[in-house]
């Protein structure tokens, strides 16, 4: 059986894919910070919804990377966490 890594390496040495790879990356990425701080902030999905005045189902859409959120609501969803949000071109 081909292990995740060998996997990955051989995937990675085509452009396409690399790049592609990045950008899920990256999406990722913002999910797991998003998710990191509602719980930091002690917050349901619930409780986070109610602060920003939407109902429980919206925060997994965000959460589950199934919608691409505007910076307008990412400043809302950090907001609700009492932070703001940073964005960084590298």
């Amino acid at each position: 059986m081909t292990k995740l890594a060998d996997l990955k390496a051989r995937h990675m040495a085509d452009p396409a894919f690399r790049d592609a790879y990045g950008e899920a990356d990256a999406e990722f990425s913002v999910i797991e910070e998003l998710i990191r701080a509602r719980h930091a902030a002690g917050l349901t999905q619930e409780e986070l919804a109610r602060r920003l005045g939407t109902t429980q189902s919206v925060i997994p859409r965000l959460e589950g990377g199934r919608v691409s959120p505007t910076v307008g609501t990412l400043r809302r969803y950090a907001a609700g966490l009492g932070k703001r949000i940073r964005v960084a071109v590298v």
